[in-house]
């Protein structure tokens, strides 16, 4: 199986695992949005009440369990980042190794291109030879066949002088 095809069933299976995490990323960071505004409305609502009357026990709990809350939001998105930069940290790692072998596939590509030209060059060559020898060939084989002639044609001649005399 060819490498490339390899590496592109590997990225893609790994992409999709990928595009899965990032919507469920994107839907707890949604979820967290929503609830953060809420949260906040009624942090800003207690920490009002609870300054202008801190004897008041509810206010005190109140503003404790939105200011708890707020943490809880603050720790789940960083939790969230910590996790999103962990996952980026692999595919980079994924994506640096199919980049190496990318450049070494180039550089096999680039050695067998000069290779390919070479055989055709070579081949283009020989062809040149081939013809050249064919054409020596045909060039000697009708000297022959002059020279034959002109054997026979002189025989014949000198054959046909001394006959006469």
């Amino acid at each position: 199986m060819n490498i490339f095809i390899k590496l592109y069933i590997i990225t893609m299976s790994e992409a999709e695992e990928y595009i899965g995490d990032s919507y469920t990323y994107n839907e707890k960071l949604n979820n967290l949005k929503t609830e953060f505004f809420s949260v906040l409305e009624d942090f800003k609502k207690y920490y009002v009440y609870y300054n202008k009357n801190p004897e008041v026990n509810e206010f005190q709990n109140y503003y404790s369990n939105s200011k708890s809350q707020l943490q809880n939001i603050s720790k789940n998105v960083v939790s969230i980042t910590n996790e999103i930069n962990k996952k980026i940290d692999v595919v980079d790692g994924c994506m640096s190794k199919i980049a190496q072998k990318i450049e070494q596939e180039k550089k096999l590509n680039d050695e067998l291109s000069l290779l390919s030209k070479e055989l055709k060059n070579t081949n283009n060559g020989s062809e040149i030879l081939i013809n050249d020898t064919k054409t020596e060939y045909n060039k000697q084989y009708y000297s022959n066949i002059n020279m034959a002639m002109g054997i026979v044609l002189v025989s014949m001649l000198l054959t046909k002088l001394f006959k006469d005399q």
